[in-house]
């Protein structure tokens, strides 16, 4: 396994790989004609996010509660890199999950300096599961390999500069906890 790296400007610690193209449509005349009236057509309003909701299958401590809960952290991913808000993703990672306090920082500390980032939704699925099994260890915990594919992205700072990046896709080990308050992301490394 490699150390985890620190990511500047990545969303809760997976190495963003994904970005936009430069391609933009070319601007089009409207054909109307002097005695043509037109109403103004109003923008649409982009579509605010709403915080994913916890999967009820998510909420027991069995192994398909550790995979769905696994996804879910990485709905929370791509809710907070595209609006900011960390507090759920906070909530459910562990207070020793480094890897999640990296990223999470990343989000929060982008935000407060007036960025913002578009794109770069990730998709995981679950290569492998396995129960931690120690004697040490009294509570159940899952380890997993996942494979996040993400999105083009586009990180805009606070000062206006871009950073754009295509499509891409990582490999990430996590760890998984089951505590009284439910699931708790407890390790993240990217490899």
């Amino acid at each position: 396994m490699r150390p985890l790296r620190a990511l500047a400007a990545t969303a809760v610690a997976l190495a963003l790989l994904a970005g936009c193209s430069d391609d933009d449509p070319a601007p089009t005349k409207p054909s109307s004609t002097p005695t043509e009236s037109h109403s103004p057509t109003a923008s649409p309003t982009p579509k605010t996010p709403e915080e994913p909701t916890l999967p009820d299958a998510a909420t027991r401590a069995t192994e398909a509660g550790a995979r769905a809960f696994i996804t879910y952290y990485w709905d929370l991913i791509n809710y907070a890199q595209v609006t900011g808000d960390v507090k759920a993703l906070k909530r459910v990672s562990g207070p020793g999950c480094n890897g999640c306090d990296i990223g999470i920082s990343a989000v929060s500390d982008h935000y407060a300096r007036g960025g913002h980032i578009e794109g770069g939704d990730y998709a995981v699925s679950i290569v492998k599961i396995n129960q931690l099994k120690d004697p040490n260890l009294e509570a159940l915990a899952f380890e997993a390999k996942l494979r996040a594919r993400n999105e083009p992205q586009v990180i805009t700072h606070g000062d206006g500069a871009e950073e754009r990046h295509k499509a891409g896709q990582s490999t990430a080990l996590v760890a998984v906890l089951w505590t009284d308050k439910g699931w708790r992301l407890e390790a993240m490394e990217i490899q």
